[in-house]
């Protein structure tokens, strides 16, 4: 996503039963408006929610003028999240098309001017200013996932449980190649662009809930840490909604990835619940600056890429680590097979590199337009 703002103020709704942990999730999604030619980002994102609010509350705006995101509601099986997410694409598309732009879903543009029209609120305004000459570069978006966790024990339990899956994660979503029209040489140049916050990547494990709030506390009002949303790790807890918030993830190029990458998180903190993952000593076994390091190796490599695997305890090639993912908890919700089909296409930074390579600028603009059910990125794919 743009910035590390609020977007978990904008979570799934909180009149929902008591479910057990890990039952249910919910999926944003950040898209940015390009010209058609230049691929360079246009700041009409007022205009295209006028058309799309009234039909989609959940539809926002974002830190830069040029963006849009839409949140699910709660979600407890694969086809809910899905037929939400290709319900808004559909329309973004058309209102984009009508505007005389592409909506793209990708985690950073192909290409990108300096001085990025900010959205005009004083909370952006101020970001703006706080964060100075970064707001050149900070033109990215991206896809986080929300986890049910009703128990704050075990939202503890899960938040910790998660930090050695960041890499392997990070490596599947890649999906931001390109960067003032070059390829940068990583799978997701968003990752990069994301370490510069003042809180960045994953935190350090917490002893309790009060541990969690007591860190928070002190790290607002430290550089650009306004408030309690602009706590800017990969993974953290919702400030208003009893879930685990998962921000590691690049927009993906279809919403059948976001789905994917969705359900292999719930397994995942399904696992972790059932205490089908390590042991807290043995999760230890990866330190944070390999963990950190790890990321980085994700963002330059994605699936090539080794990383720690949490449940074997050693570093291992992605796709090994995959297995171990799908290894966690026993589901029948099609999550493996919807990961074999996310493997498959390969990811987003796969599929757009093929694209540019068949068909020049064209072609990437054809993979990350947004145009609903069986989206482009999946007719370039193969």
């Amino acid at each position: 996503m743009p910035t590390p703002e609020s977007s978990a103020e904008r979570a799934p709704s909180a009149n929902r039963p008591i479910v057990p942990g890990g039952a249910t999730f919910g999926i944003e999604e950040e898209f940015v408006l390009l010209e058609p030619e230049t691929l360079r980002p246009v700041a009409l994102s007022t205009e295209a929610l006028a058309v799309l609010k009234p039909e989609f509350d959940q539809a926002t705006t974002e830190f830069l003028a040029s963006q849009v995101e839409i949140a699910t509601g709660v979600c407890h099986a694969p086809d809910e999240a899905l037929e939400q997410l290709e319900a808004f694409r559909t329309a973004l598309a058309e209102v984009a098309g009508d505007l005389g732009v592409v909506a793209a879903a990708t985690g950073t543009p192909y290409e990108v001017e300096r001085a990025p029209e900010v959205t005009r609120a004083p909370r952006y305004e101020h970001i703006r200013d706080d964060i100075g000459a970064m707001t050149d570069d900070h033109q990215v978006c991206g896809m986080h996932v929300h986890i049910g966790v009703p128990d704050p024990v075990e939202r503890i339990k899960v938040l910790n449980g998660l930090r050695a899956w960041m890499p392997v994660l990070t490596a599947l979503a890649a999906n931001s190649p390109f960067w003032h029209g070059e390829d940068t040489g990583f799978a997701s140049w968003r990752t990069v662009v994301m370490r510069r916050w003042t809180t960045a990547g994953i935190p350090s494990p917490f002893a309790d809930m009060s541990d969690y709030d007591h860190r928070i506390r002190d790290l607002i009002g430290i550089g650009a840490t306004r408030d309690k949303p602009l706590v800017a790790w990969t993974l953290r807890l919702s400030h208003h909604f009893p879930t685990v918030e998962m921000r590691f993830a690049d927009a993906q190029l279809l919403a059948e990835d976001s789905v994917a990458i969705a359900l292999l998180c719930r397994r995942i903190v399904r696992g972790i619940l059932s205490e089908r993952g390590r042991t807290d000593a043995e999760q230890d076994r990866f330190a944070p600056e390999v963990l950190d390091a790890a990321v980085w190796e994700a963002a330059r490599h994605g699936l090539a890429a080794v990383v720690p695997d949490p449940v074997r305890a050693v570093m291992a090639p992605v796709l090994e680590v995959v297995a171990s993912a799908l290894e966690m908890h026993d589901d029948d919700d099609g999550c493996p097979e919807a990961i074999d089909a996310l493997l498959e296409r390969g990811t987003g930074a796969d599929r757009q590199r093929r694209a540019y390579a068949e068909h020049g600028m064209a072609g990437v603009r054809t993979c990350i337009a947004t145009s609903g059910p069986g989206g482009a990125g999946r007719r370039l794919a193969g």
